[in-house]
């Protein structure tokens, strides 16, 4: 055996337990198995070389020069999958959260690969590459022309990874189209409406568009909505009712705070700019129609008007006492309503009418909130349509059902004849009317009629003795035993309330 044989002998055994101490070394840091493989086929075809060469196969054969560009080829693509776990996946992407497109580093990889066949077609095959260069120019000015759009994309898409304007999953518009982004890739970007269907848009004509990107800097977004009010209305009133929807209303941030600026006059109206903050861009228009629907009842049970222009006139006769007829008519509904309350029961009618000539009706649109656990409160609230849901919550918020209450039902009772904080919260379950009993106007009834304090007070007493009667058992003789001291207690806190000697 000669002396050139065994040295290519021990290369080609230290070319094997290099590369199974490397593939011992990364078993545990280089994920999958891509790299693993690589490795492996080079050093096989590395040893395929030297194998060659301890036999005296000649360096000119076909066999040699195949088996040495298979070497250097596989070689290079792992020093490549080498320094892209090292230099992209660890140094960047880990150390540095810098992250590269999968497409810019595969496009690296690729030009360095073809540098490397470039040189090994001109070095080892000895193949002129001065005519396939004139060819490949006329073929590529060919190619070029035809893939000009795909090449125009392709590009586009890198410019457009590397400045990184969006990323999957946030809310972008485009020219007009607008949409959560579901996917990018070197040639398209494709969006999800709000309708639910997937638009496809060449990155080229993406780069040529003004992009919103409507998650960043944060996904806070400002909502704007025009409201326009009557003449008659004074700007003060207008701004605190409109003001105090966007606590009720899901979706609405409390920080940065709404505002209701005074936008201009019109011909008809004066306008105001409705400005509140969202963070679910893609619940806007849900968000915005319930900022709206809220603003509409609130409004109307403040008793302001929206004007609209007109365009038809419409001559009618109208009698003097019309709106007397209706307030008699609303007096009339109102006092057939208190009639049926179980609270109001021995009061007789000319009580019962003083009490609705002070009471009023009003719209709640389903998801308001009556009335807030915990806020002091002076009013009773009897359901004449709709349903309200009635619930409490702990300090963390969470909310817990109490009853649903029908038409016919009330609450606050307690806040109207002594003044106690909510001890519930009511929302309306549907689109809900309700009678208000407010304190003054029970006032003026206890103030010429003294006498129904007493009768008040003893259905007020009854009324709790049903209610704590769902929440505990309790024997008849400790009912006995405390009802009197509870009726005079009740008593006492009315007369305190309303002021009674």
């Amino acid at each position: 055996m000669s002396h050139q044989m065994i040295v290519h002998g021990i290369q080609a055994v230290v070319l094997g337990l290099a590369v199974g101490l490397i593939l011992w070394m990364i078993r545990k840091h280089a994920p999958g198995s891509r790299l693993k493989l690589w490795i492996l086929l080079a050093g096989i075809a590395g040893a395929s070389y030297l194998v060659m060469k301890m036999f005296g196969v000649p360096e000119e054969s076909s066999y040699s020069r195949i088996a040495l560009a298979a070497t250097i080829m596989l070689g290079a693509n792992t020093i490549l999958q080498v320094l892209n776990l090292l230099l992209w996946d660890y140094l960047l992407k880990k150390q540095g959260d810098i992250h590269i497109p999968r497409l810019i580093i595969d496009m690296i990889n690729f030009i360095v690969l073809a540098i490397v066949a470039v040189a090994i077609l001109n070095g080892i095959f000895g193949v002129k590459l001065t005519a396939f260069l004139v060819t490949s120019t006329v073929l590529s000015a060919v190619i070029g022309l035809s893939l000009q759009d795909i090449l125009g994309n392709l590009f586009a898409g890198l410019a457009l990874q590397m400045e990184r304007p969006y990323k999957v999953g946030e809310w972008i518009s485009v020219g007009e189209e607008e949409g959560g982004i579901v996917q990018m890739n070197w040639r398209t970007l494709t969006i999800r409406t709000r309708a639910g269907d997937h638009v496809t848009i060449p990155n080229a004509t993406v780069s040529k568009n003004i992009v919103t990107n409507y998650s960043r800097p944060n996904r806070q977004h400002m909502c704007r909505i025009e409201v326009g009010m009557a003449y008659a209305h004074s700007p003060g009133q207008v701004k605190k009712i409109i003001s105090g929807i966007f606590d009720k209303t899901d979706g609405v941030l409390k920080k940065p705070i709404p505002h209701v600026l005074l936008d201009e006059f019109d011909n008809y109206t004066v306008n105001y700019d409705v400005r509140f903050w969202i963070s679910e861009y893609h619940r806007k228009p849900e968000i915005e129609n319930a900022v709206r629907t809220h603003i509409w009842y609130s409004l109307r049970r403040a008793g302001l008007s929206i004007p609209f222009p007109i365009r038809d006139v419409t001559v009618r006769t109208v009698p003097e006492d019309h709106d007397t007829r209706i307030k008699e008519l609303l007096k009339t509904e109102i006092f057939n309503e208190l009639r049926k309350v179980e609270l109001f029961k021995l009061l007789n009618d000319e009580q019962i009418l003083k009490l609705a000539e002070n009471s009023s009706k009003h719209l709640y649109s389903k998801g308001e909130v009556l009335v807030h656990q915990g806020d002091s409160g002076d009013s009773l609230f009897i359901i004449s349509e709709g349903k309200v849901d009635i619930y409490i919550s702990d300090n963390s918020d969470r909310k817990t059902h109490l009853a649903d209450l029908q038409e016919g039902n009330y609450f606050g009772e307690m806040s109207l004849l002594t003044g106690e904080l909510r001890s519930a919260s009511a929302s309306a379950a549907s689109e809900t009317e309700v009678i208000v009993v407010n304190k003054d106007g029970l006032a003026d009834l206890l103030e010429t009629e003294p006498s129904v304090l007493e009768p008040l007070s003893e259905m007020l007493e009854k009324r709790l003795e049903d209610l704590s009667s769902r929440v505990m058992d309790r024997s008849i003789e400790e009912q006995e035993h405390e009802q009197p001291a509870q009726k005079d207690h009740i008593l006492g806190r009315i007369r305190d309330f309303f002021g009674i000697r």
